[in-house]
């Protein structure tokens, strides 16, 4: 009985089968001689946009839940110990997922992605929208440092992949389709259309013509638009000041910038140095608990370093008191004093820890990190040069000025970090100091260390897009008909 059942069942999922691909066939031959390129360019994009929002915001909903359940109870003034075991069982609970669910690895994004199409990998599996987002989930929701739009981008770019098979498009429209997935997912979990846009065109450097750009913009905005109104319209740093810039403090936003750049440095070869030490390792669960053990001490010492840290950052672009030293080893120590030595700290540790939270098992991306830790420096920048020259400089400007910096010279896209800042913050008004800050600390990384790059791209991404020539083989290739 049960194999005659078997076979039933065998039988009815053939049938399926063969009526859903003999509607894909009749809906190409379709779409081949009644649907317009254009008309078929902007549901492509559409569908690419709103199903890379959803993922976005699922992996938003899953790791807050997690984030809540974690942070509910923390004893405040007094270390916590739930701080010292959460973060090394996402690590290991994500290891486990990767290894025998995935049986592969979808730790870093920015890079799989670079990789894929670098090597002309262009079917990305279906089972790659969603094995970024559980991982990430895991990591993240229980306390690892660092953030979550790789998983996304990665995310983004299969559903591109997939979209594009189904619509039976060409290899080198599957190949653009990955970039715009790509780029759809950073511009979902920023809220960021702009960003996401130059995320594929100056990181990932896929080179468009006419209909791939407005595939990108239109995927960008659905997917931005699409997670915005799955998180209750909201964003994840909410800015409610509008005070005018002041002129005399633009000369101060210079040197936050060259100081800026000079932290990118250090954060970025401490990330680097941190990240071949943990891939050294060739025992995956010597590695897991090496980088999970590594998150949890530091978590607990400093639980400001919980998760991605918007709260902090919120806290500091709008001049709201942020208790450095409570819940932590220092609780109880009040004073500035104490709580520039956590700032310090914190912004040492930051780089080393987000390539734990990625290098040993666990998936998490590092844009938002950068955000955080530059969002920190202008805090101490401004902090200090209050305190020693006895000014009035107003530490949430510089706090905000500083997170594009920092990621712009982290990353080596300034572009792309100029108008994230401006588009999660909401603070176009403020694009002036930005852009001294971010070209200051950009000039800073180039001239003292004009070799290096942002690793997860192999290459210095503005510099390289600047000298890199056109290649008409490749519009040739996508100037045509999809097919």
């Amino acid at each position: 009985m049960t194999k005659k059942r078997c076979d039933i069942f065998r039988g009815t999922g053939r049938m399926i089968g063969n009526k859903a691909r003999a509607a894909r066939v009749g809906y190409l031959k379709w779409q081949n001689s009644h649907l317009p390129e254009s008309v078929e360019l902007i549901l492509i994009a559409l569908l690419l946009g709103v199903f890379t929002g959803m993922a976005a915001a699922a992996l938003k909903g899953l790791v807050g839940l997690l984030n809540d359940s974690i942070l509910a109870g923390v004893r405040i003034g007094k270390p916590n110990v739930r701080f010292l075991i959460w973060p090394l069982a996402g690590i290991l609970a994500t290891g486990l997922y990767q290894r025998y669910v995935v049986r592969g690895n979808v730790s870093r994004g920015t890079r799989i992605i670079r990789r894929d199409l670098d090597n002309g990998h262009y079917h990305l599996s279906p089972f790659t929208i969603f094995n970024p987002i559980v991982g990430c989930s895991l990591t993240m929701g229980l306390g690892a440092t660092g953030g979550t739009e790789g998983p996304t981008a990665l995310s983004g770019a299969a559903i591109g992949s997939v979209i594009g098979r189904w619509f039976g498009l060409s290899k080198a429209w599957l190949r653009l389709l990955v970039g715009i997935g790509a780029g759809a997912g950073i511009s979902a979990i920023f809220k960021s259309p702009t960003g996401g846009v130059l995320f594929t065109l100056e990181v990932l450097q896929m080179e468009l013509t006419t209909l791939p750009v407005l595939a990108l913009v239109i995927a960008c905005l659905f997917a931005s638009t699409t997670a915005y109104l799955l998180s209750d319209f909201t964003f994840d740093i909410f800015f409610d000041k509008s005070l005018p810039l002041d002129p005399h403090t633009l000369g101060w936003v210079a040197l936050l910038g060259i100081f800026c750049g000079l932290y990118s440095i250090y954060y970025s070869y401490t990330k680097n140095k941190a990240t071949a030490f943990f891939t050294s390792i060739k025992r995956p669960w010597v590695a897991s608990i090496a980088t999970g053990a590594s998150l949890s001490v530091f978590v607990f010492m400093f639980p400001i370093l919980f998760g991605e840290g918007f709260n902090v950052i919120t806290s500091l672009v709008n001049g709201v008191g942020v208790s450095f030293t409570e819940s932590g080893i220092l609780a109880g120590h009040s004073g500035m004093l104490w709580m520039l030595t956590g700032i310090v700290a914190v912004l040492l540790l930051k780089g080393a820890l987000v390539a734990a939270s990625y290098s040993g098992g666990g998936v998490a991306g590092d844009f938002v990190p950068t955000f955080f830790a530059g969002a920190l420096a202008g805090y101490l920048f401004a902090t200090v040069i209050n305190l020693s020259f006895g000014l009035n400089l107003p530490v949430w400007l510089f706090s905000l000025v500083g997170m594009g910096a920092v990621m712009a010279g982290t990353i080596h896209a300034p572009l792309m970090a100029i108008f994230i800042l401006c588009e999660t913050t909401n603070t176009y008004g403020y694009v002036f100091p930005y852009l001294i800050a971010v070209a200051l600390a950009y000039a800073t990384v180039k001239i003292l260390t004009p070799r290096s790059w942002y690793g997860e791209a192999d290459h210095d991404d503005l510099m390289a897009l600047l000298s890199r020539k056109d290649t008409p083989s490749l519009r040739a290739n996508i100037s045509g008909k999809m097919k």
